[in-house]
């Protein structure tokens, strides 16, 4: 009897995907599914004020699961309160991994006038005007989603898979 195993190569292959805010909730569930998917995530602990936790080792911690089950992610770190120190975050993750192929930075719930949220918009600003042409950039918004946050990992996750799939497909 003969057995002929097919080799399926994942739809975000050789893809870099930076996800900001990437250790918790929503951001925590978007890395995964993108590194399931076949992309290299740069998994981006979010520091700020108020914050109870340790993004950095969070991020690091998130890396380690995803290493010890075949997949490629490694940890950064950023305060949110300086977005101006993210200007180099892109071309330091491309010597890391390779030319960033898309940005998803999740922006916590909060008036969008004040206090986190302008703070995360801020850094997603900074980070967009500093990725390579031609990179994908996406904000979700989380106080548009319901607890749950199924339907933004979902959507996220299906857009930049839909997105190199046609790419790859051109080429």
């Amino acid at each position: 009897m003969s057995h002929t195993v097919a080799f399926v190569v994942p739809p975000l292959n050789g893809c870099v995907v930076l996800v900001i805010d990437a250790t918790t909730g929503a951001g925590r569930s978007v890395a995964t599914r993108l590194s399931a998917a076949g992309a290299a995530v740069a998994v981006v602990g979010a520091g700020h004020p108020g914050r109870d936790d340790d993004a950095a080792t969070n991020a690091a911690f998130l890396c380690k699961e995803l290493a010890d089950i075949g997949l490629v992610a490694l940890p950064y770190q950023v305060d949110v309160t300086r977005p101006e120190t993210l200007r180099a975050l892109p071309r330091q993750i491309a010597g890391d991994l390779g030319p960033v192929a898309a940005c998803v930075v999740v922006v916590p719930p909060g008036p969008g006038s004040g206090g986190l949220a302008r703070d995360f918009r801020a850094v997603s600003a900074v980070v967009a005007a500093s990725l390579p042409a031609g990179a994908e950039h996406i904000e979700i918004d989380t106080e548009h989603y319901d607890a749950g946050h199924g339907r933004a990992v979902q959507s996220v996750a299906d857009r930049l898979i839909e997105r190199f799939t046609r790419s790859h497909e051109s080429h």
